[in-house]
């Protein structure tokens, strides 16, 4: 192995934990239609596999030993999210309960980290997020969510549209608007229970994207204890900054996963479809270099990917986290659509059928690009903080 090739190389211990969760997927993918099926028709992560991935620590895998954590961090997070997608298996959830750990984590309060961490550690509790709505977005600035605080309690009232698998969740983390008795106003983050009294959760017919349910969450007055709070009272934007960057980085990793796996499944499909002649699709270069052209980009972007999740293991400048946590989101989600794409090429009238799961795969790939944050977000985020571009 040449110098340059080593200098790349993962260390040790990561490179331990990626055969582990290779292992482990690769056991676990004959079934990986019935494990998403599952989620979708029993409301529950897959018991068998959610065992298995408890387990060997990864549920808390950004949580700190002391909290019942493995405390592996964003790189192994992402290596093993990025092990399963690459085996058909799209493991959603873990994304958001390991982001909102992680925020939990860094901003608190201690009632919060005492409560959830060691929950989530455990694989016994999900959390979820409700950021986006339907005026405004991601446009964080724009929501009309208010959180009143009275002093002792919490009144939430707004509409949240899309949120992940509120059928799965403990609690999700609503963001909104509040407003101080001298007219300033800040933005704070709460625990809801989807159950609450004032809570009416819809689900939107969107097939399953991510092989979760998605809602519409509507909040009328819902009053909330004091110890729902996450961070401080009008300072929600610093629960969010910290949850940002481990949801994206790790959208990239099952982005990266899945990149793989349609690319692995194509290139195999076309050595050996034969549809007219006696040669193999795969002869030809109309078929041929775009899947050379994914591998490329597919090696390209895992290297950033595990530069993103080091640096940020490493606590690296908070610009340079951000910027190549949505740099990777960006390339790893176009991937991911292009290899997806192109695979449903390769296969033909076969990858049309819904009992095959490309169909699946190729829709969470266009969804990727517009969530969790669309990609025109990342873009203004690269123009604008990275390259100091003028904005609006």
């Amino acid at each position: 192995m040449s110098t340059a090739t080593a200098a790349f190389d993962l260390p040790v211990e990561y490179r331990t934990l990626e055969n582990a969760a290779r292992a482990v997927a690769a056991e676990f993918a004959p079934e990986a239609i019935e494990i998403r099926r599952h989620v979708i028709e029993h409301g529950e992560l897959h018991p068998k596999l959610w065992r298995r991935f408890c387990e060997q620590g990864w549920a808390g895998a950004m949580i700190s030993a002391d909290r019942g954590g493995s405390a592996i961090g964003l790189l192994g997070a992402a290596l093993i999210l990025e092990a399963f997608a690459a085996r058909g298996i799209v493991l959603w959830m873990p994304v958001l309960s390991n982001a909102i750990a992680h925020a939990i984590d860094r901003v608190g309060p201690d009632s919060a980290r005492e409560r959830w961490l060691p929950r989530i550690a455990a694989g016994t509790a999900q959390l979820g997020i409700a950021v986006t709505e339907p005026a405004s977005g991601h446009n964080l600035f724009g929501v009309e969510t208010e959180i009143q605080y009275t002093g002792t309690h919490f009144v939430v009232t707004g509409v949240k549209r899309v949120t992940s698998g509120l059928d799965l969740v403990d609690r999700v983390l609503v963001f909104g608007r509040t407003v101080a008795e001298d007219g300033t106003s800040g933005y704070t983050t709460v625990l809801v229970d989807p159950g609450a009294a004032g809570v009416t959760v819809t689900e939107i017919p969107m097939r399953y994207r991510e092989g979760v349910r998605q809602f519409q969450l509507e909040l009328d007055h819902v009053v909330l204890p004091g110890d729902a709070l996450v961070g401080s009272v009008g300072g929600g934007l610093l629960s969010l900054w910290p949850f940002t960057d481990v949801e994206r980085v790790l959208t990239a990793a099952i982005c990266s996963g899945s990149a793989a796996h349609c690319l692995d499944n194509a290139v195999a499909r076309a050595k050996h479809r034969v549809i007219a002649g006696r040669e193999p699709i795969g002869v030809h270069q109309a078929v041929a270099h775009p899947l050379a052209h994914l591998h490329a980009r597919h090696a390209a972007v895992r290297l950033l990917l595990r530069r993103a999740a080091l640096g940020f293991d490493r606590a690296d400048s908070a610009q340079t986290a951000a910027a190549d946590a949505n740099a990777v989101k960006l390339l790893a989600s176009e991937l991911a659509f292009d290899a997806a794409d192109h695979a449903m090429q390769v296969f033909g009238a076969e990858a049309w059928d819904e009992r095959e799961g490309w169909l699946d795969l190729y829709l969470d790939a266009r969804l990727s690009r517009s969530g969790p944050v669309s990609n025109e977000f990342a873009l203004n985020y690269l123009a604008e903080h990275v390259l100091g571009l003028p904005a609006r």
